[in-house]
């Protein structure tokens, strides 16, 4: 792997290949049991709710693909981005002493992040297709995980730069 002209083999830890199938096991899933469920979805789906968890739009039952294309394409995009190191923007210079350090925290960030978001699509599939309203915890808690998320790895990142 090249970053800023280093080269160094760094290798993806377990955590990262374990979020990995985890967020691909959850894609699959979510998209198996839609197409299996398909032809039973109700012909307006909730689309829309408010911060309050109530829903306030419909739409078609067809939309729930553009929601799962949404979701493939988000983690999808995160992937890609995992192997390109040398354009992620890292706050301090990465030398050929840090390097391993900083570019494995910052993959764990990647990879949690998109098993967070993965997570959160799931949950959004299953209530559009179930028509029920979110709970009125959903935004906070949602909000909460990825704040959390990337404020722990950046300390990390901050931490172990030396």
């Amino acid at each position: 792997m090249k970053v800023d002209g280093l080269d160094r083999n760094v290798k993806r830890t377990r955590l990262v290949w374990i979020v990995d199938c985890l967020c691909a096991v959850l894609l699959i899933s979510m998209t198996v049991w839609v197409a299996c469920r398909y032809a039973a979805l109700p012909d307006r789906i909730p689309t829309h709710y408010g911060a309050d968890g109530v829903i306030n739009g419909y739409s078609g039952k067809s939309m729930i693909w553009v929601l799962l294309a949404i979701t493939w394409f988000i983690v999808g995009l995160l992937s890609v981005a995992e192997l390109f190191p040398k354009y992620w923007n890292i706050p301090f210079k990465v030398t050929k002493e840090n390097q391993a350090r900083v570019l494995t925290i910052a993959w764990h960030m990647l990879s949690t992040t998109k098993l967070i978001i993965t997570g959160v699509f799931a949950y959004l599939t299953i209530k559009g297709t179930q028509g029920g309203n979110l709970s009125a915890y959903f935004a906070p808690i949602f909000i909460s995980a990825i704040s959390l998320n990337s404020l722990y790895w950046v300390v990390r990142l901050v931490l172990n730069r030396k």
